[in-house]
């Protein structure tokens, strides 16, 4: 074994990185900026939770029930408002309460509250449960012969709904995108280095023609794609969902499209396979960790907040777990759908266009 040849092929590897600036970029800077980005994102304190309150019941102490209210109120990261009882559902929905705490009415028994939860994060159902559970423990109705119970209604999911069931719409949605950005962007590449895009470009066929075709043909697989992870999801690890499979489908694919077509644009600046990959760090990895699936969006700091709003991922996530937790239908979330609409057409443009710029692998 020589020396000499082991630190020749060692200069040589050293000098074909030091020349290729994209790559000194992923090992070197890449890293950084995902640490950074972790940092920004951790930093940000628990999400708070806010917790309905409806007191309009005679049949229980208003001391008693005043100082459970002022009890909840000094838990850390626990937001207490005022709710009407005939409103308490469609609070719910709109996001202004995780949960509502309900007081006996005449008509229920003295020692029964009911906390009616949101139900769509399973994780936030059992915090505000073990919170109220803790802070009824001091409540003692007009009968005090025996200690409050709490009864856990559920607006959506249920109490076998799991961990599992509110990340498996985030599962989807994030591996629809990965595994088509990543097989468009690389076949699309070969495409050219062989010399194949050169000869179709010299054909009658036209630059959107030729992008539709390859869209055609590449959503066939990444549909197929889709129908394997739902129903594997679905039908194997048996994940609970509330809505329409078809429009749980209807939104993959216009994620499928957009995903198709950025690769296809992004290929177009890569020289190789390795090259695709760096596009990772820098369009994915953003997307997978600001989208939902790690930390909730809400809970993000104000600037990470807004970038991740500019995300097709994000507002996937947010139409998959619309439709497979909560049952919604189109008319629910029809924003999610217009922009995954306008992200599509988008890339199917820059794809057309970038045809356009180099049509020779370089």
């Amino acid at each position: 074994m020589s020396l000499r040849r082991i630190l020749a092929t060692a200069l040589r590897i050293v000098q074909q990185f030091s020349r290729d600036g994209r790559t000194l970029v992923l090992i070197l800077v890449a890293p950084l900026a995902v640490l950074l980005l972790l940092n920004s994102a951790l930093s940000g304190k628990a999400p708070e939770v806010t917790l309905g309150v409806v007191a309009d019941a005679t049949s229980f102490s208003p001391a008693a029930f005043s100082q459970m209210e002022n009890q909840l109120k000094t838990i850390d990261r626990v937001h207490v408002v005022m709710i009407d009882r005939d409103k308490v559902d469609q609070d719910l929905r709109e996001g202004k309460a995780d949960g509502v705490l309900l007081t006996p009415q005449e008509t229920d028994p003295p020692t029964s509250l009911v906390l009616r939860v949101e139900g769509s994060d399973p994780a936030t159902a059992q915090r505000l449960r073990l919170i109220v559970e803790q802070a009824a423990k001091g409540f003692q109705p007009n009968a005090p012969a025996e200690p409050a119970s709490v009864r856990t209604e559920y607006l959506y999911g249920g109490k076998e709904y799991t961990e599992t069931d509110a990340l498996a719409p985030y599962f989807i949605g994030l591996f629809d995108f990965l595994f088509v950005f990543l097989l468009s962007s690389v076949a699309f590449l070969r495409e050219r280095s062989q010399g194949t895009m050169e000869r179709v470009l010299v054909s009658p066929l036209s630059r959107s023609e030729l992008v539709v075709g390859y869209l055609l043909g590449f959503t066939i697989f990444a549909l197929l794609q889709a129908l394997m992870i739902m129903f594997f999801v679905i039908g194997v690890l048996h994940i609970h969902y509330a809505g329409s499979l078809v429009l749980l489908l209807l939104v993959t694919l216009l994620l499928t499209i957009g995903a198709i077509n950025l690769g296809i644009f992004t290929s177009v600046f890569a020289k190789n396979e390795l090259q695709v990959i760096q596009f990772v760090p820098l369009l994915l990895v953003p997307q997978i960790l600001l989208g939902g699936l790690f930390f909730p969006v809400r809970s993000l700091p104000v600037v990470l907040k807004q970038l991740a709003y500019l995300f097709p991922v994000t507002y996937a996530n947010f139409a998959l777990k619309d439709v497979m937790v909560r049952g919604f239908g189109l008319a629910g979330i029809w924003t999610d759908v217009v922009f995954l609409v306008a992200f599509a057409v988008l890339m199917v443009g820059a794809a057309v266009l970038s045809l356009g710029r180099r049509r020779a692998f370089p």
